[in-house]
């Protein structure tokens, strides 16, 4: 498969992830949600509309952010490949975590991701 293929199938795959989970499929929305995820520079909405329209492909580190948020493998989202589903234990106790850090505004979240990082270093 040629790249301009590969790229658009992409797109395809990560459209039709997002459209499962009932997440709207906008550059802005994905951005976002992405920055809030991911621990290094944070994305553009234009790259989020480069992923979007089979533009570009992100990297091998942040297919493993979008694939852990969407519930998808890493290997299905970029290449097509085996299952799109991945295998999540899932405890009560995440899910409520997660509902409430939903809740936070992104400066909050951000607080609470850093304070996590510090007692990781510590």
């Amino acid at each position: 498969m040629d790249k301009i293929h590969e790229k658009k199938a992409f797109s395809e795959r990560l459209k039709s992830s997002l459209d499962q989970l009932q997440h709207p499929i906008s550059p802005t929305y994905l951005s976002k949600q992405f920055n809030l995820r991911y621990s290094g520079s944070p994305i553009s909405t234009q790259t989020a509309h480069n992923w979007l329209n089979g533009n570009a492909i992100p990297s091998q580190e942040k297919l493993q952010i979008i694939s852990i948020w969407l519930r998808v493998s890493s290997e299905w989202l970029r290449y097509g490949e085996g299952s799109s589903t991945q295998n999540f234990v899932v405890n009560i106790e995440s899910i409520k975590f997660n509902n409430k850090f939903d809740l936070l505004s992104k400066k909050q979240q951000q607080l609470i991701l850093d304070l996590i990082d510090q007692l990781i270093e510590h």
